[in-house]
């Protein structure tokens, strides 16, 4: 049901609200978030200089070929991110930062299109859709690099393991469906 608009809203707000409503979305985005905040500006910067591309290439395959899913590598994905930032590991580089994000980027986006409607209904849910999905990267990236204290540090790496835990737990149990 997170493909298609919420009733009532229209087709911008649906897209605009659409990152929130998909459970792997709103995992990868928080868990990316977490990541380059916690590693500092300079990751921030990168991080979100591969994400906007990626994203905006997804969103505009999605306009013309539709809904692909791509819940499970977007999972795995979130895992990844979750235990870099549970760990506090510092990647070595920070291409690693702009590969993370372009990858989360055009899986979000790819992952994003609205079923049915009319080719601008469509496309304005994609436009929401995108910044919906850089406003929560923004923010959480945003909270996560203002931490200062170590009981916040300490917050950091435990929403990271929770959201490693959570996407483990929904691949695991997606492989035990008959």
């Amino acid at each position: 049901m997170a493909h298609g608009p919420v009733a009532g809203i229209g087709a911008f707000y649906s897209g605009l609200l659409h990152p929130l409503m998909v459970p792997a979305h709103l995992l990868a985005l928080v868990m990316l978030g977490l990541l380059v905040g916690q590693a500092g500006m300079t990751a921030m910067r990168r991080g979100y200089a591969g994400f906007l591309p990626g994203l905006v290439l997804g969103l505009g395959l999605a306009v013309f070929d539709g809904y692909w899913p791509l819940e499970h590598p977007l999972l795995l994905l979130s895992a990844s991110a979750g235990l870099v930032v549970a760990l506090q590991w510092r990647l070595p580089a920070a291409a690693l930062y702009t590969l993370a994000g372009a990858a989360a980027g055009l899986m979000i986006g790819i992952d994003s299109g609205p079923d049915g409607g009319t080719r601008g209904q469509r496309l304005g849910a994609l436009l929401g859709t995108g910044l919906g999905a850089f406003a929560c990267l923004l923010l959480v990236g945003d909270l996560a690099e203002r931490t200062r204290r170590h009981w916040q540090r300490v917050l950091l790496r435990v929403l990271g393991s929770w959201g490693a835990a959570a996407a483990l737990l929904v691949l695991a149990l997606a492989e035990l469906r008959p």
